[in-house]
């Protein structure tokens, strides 16, 4: 399950070969994307560097490893080629896995009929993933080592996540789905940090908001595609049929990431030094010590409490709720798709409107967006209370697929730009600790709807379900306020450097 990872560093372009040494070792110094030495501290570096130019060691010092990717395809105002491979792979990699998630929620209704499930042992099955999901984020770093690098966790994460999917379609009770989509939240839990980190290493920050925003829309996209391949699987095969079929269709990304995506930098020596001495000098900050990173766990736990409510409970609503428009079990997986298209029109809307009216900012369009979100979702539960047709049911969950699609992506992407307001965007392992933080206490939120959402249903109906929610995400729009006023003044502190 998706916002927008901070430039790499903000390049002085001078035309003398002695100013453009001195703005490399001026960016080696600086601490963090958004800080900027003051102008004299810059011309005494560009002195020294003149007197220093054609220094072998000064030479071998800046020059980076042969290993290192991500800023190459970062460089320069446009997307170079191999920032467009991993761009594109990841793109359509990370909808696949979306048939990781999605196949269940589809043919719920069809496995409690025929199975003899009931609806709390239904529910302990989505609690399962999700719990899986969560730890899984949160011990990022771990898996992360353990693996020996990003790109071999995630291909094998694509591996095992399809190999628990096809799983799931050989169990006949609960005990066995419940471990099989435990497994399969686990080994996908990895996919959606890394890929945020990878994609925000492989555009320039000139377009970074817009590149993001589409990108994000993979999410969304992901919910249209597995919800079709599932409710086509299950209308010509059966509800086994579903996961069998999705199972390979994750599976073989493996290969494919194995393929295209960039060997994981390696550092120069230089770089190792300098990591040592600034470990000696002061330790690391805790992940919750960056400014910023609780508001935006707070607010991306409430976004994704709501997403995943809809991603397991919609198709369930909507064939079988009496206050909803009671298609059919195979009809509601396809109808309930339309919340992922609108979505992916959120999202890229979201990432345009970063960049071209929000000057760059991310997190303040994100805060306007959940509170537009808790509206629709109130439009929604009036809609059930009154007894509305079936458009006016599709119409309000379009609304909301289309408005929390920008949070959704936005929040879970934000690590990187919340240590770069830190001054310490350059620590890789700080990046990926806040990385696994926000997403894994997202992941906890939607465990704990996933333990109360079939409760409230009984107690408040569905009206009041989705009033619930519209509550909350108001409240996540709040909750990010703060980090929003941390934003604003590292943007205007960038631009008037």
């Amino acid at each position: 399950s998706s916002a927008t990872p901070p430039p790499t560093g903000t390049h002085i372009l001078m035309t003398a070969s002695a100013t453009a040494a001195a703005s490399r070792i001026d960016n080696s110094l600086d601490g963090g994307y958004w800080s900027s030495p003051a102008p004299s501290s810059r011309r005494a570096s560009r002195s020294s560097a003149m007197a220093q130019s054609h220094n072998p060691a000064v030479e071998s010092a800046e020059k980076p490893s042969s290993r290192s990717t991500g800023s190459k395809m970062a460089a320069g105002d446009s997307i170079s080629a191999a920032g467009w491979a991993v761009l594109v792979v990841t793109y359509f990699a990370y909808v696949s896995m979306y048939c990781a998630r999605k196949p269940f929620s589809v043919v719920k209704s069809t496995v409690q009929k025929e199975q003899g499930i009931s609806p709390q042992e239904l529910a302990n099955i989505d609690t399962a993933l999700l719990t899986a999901y969560a730890a899984g984020q949160l011990s990022l770093g771990l898996i992360v080592t353990l693996c020996g690098g990003r790109k071999k966790a995630l291909c094998l994460a694509f591996l095992l996540a399809g190999a628990a999917t096809a799983a799931f379609g050989a169990a006949d009770t609960s005990g066995p789905m419940i471990g099989a989509w435990a497994l399969a939240g686990l080994f996908a839990a990895p996919a959606s940090p890394l890929f945020s980190i990878l994609v925000g290493e492989s555009v320039p920050e000139k377009v970074r908001g817009t590149a993001i925003g589409i990108w994000s829309s993979c999410e969304n996209l992901g919910g249209v595609f597995a919800n079709n391949v599932a409710a086509t699987a299950l209308a010509r095969g059966g509800w086994r049929t579903a996961f069998l079929v999705s199972g390979p269709l994750i599976g073989i990304w493996s290969v494919v990431l194995l393929a295209v995506l960039p060997a994981d930098s390696a550092e120069s020596a230089p770089a190792k030094q300098a990591k040592a001495k600034a470990a000696t000098d002061a330790p690391p900050p805790s992940a919750l010590s960056i400014p910023g990173v609780s508001a935006a766990a707070a607010a991306y736990t409430l976004t994704k409490s709501a997403r995943y409510c809809l991603m397991f409970w919609l198709p369930y609503f909507l064939s079988d709720a009496d206050e909803g428009p009671r298609f059919s079990s195979a009809a509601a997986g396809s109808v309930a798709s339309l919340l992922d298209l609108a979505g992916t029109l959120g999202a890229i809307g979201t990432g345009v409107a970063c960049d071209r009216l929000y000057g760059g900012a991310t997190l303040r369009p994100a805060s306007h967006l959940c509170a537009a979100t808790g509206v629709s979702f109130c439009v929604w539960a009036v809609a059930c209370s009154s007894g509305a047709g079936a458009g006016m049911h599709v119409a309000a969950m379009m609304l909301v697929g289309f408005f929390i699609a920008g949070p959704g992506g936005v929040l879970g992407a934000s690590a990187k730009n919340l240590v770069g307001f830190a001054g310490r965007a350059k620590e890789a392992a700080l990046v990926a600790a806040v990385s696994g933080l926000v997403n894994g206490a997202a992941s906890a939120g939607a465990v704990a709807q996933s333990l109360v959402a079939s409760q409230l249903v009984e107690f408040l109906g569905w009206g009041g379900l989705f009033g619930l929610l519209g509550v909350l995400m108001v409240c996540a729009s709040v909750s990010l306020w703060s980090a929003v006023g941390i934003e604003a003044a590292a943007l205007a502190k960038k631009k008037t450097a």
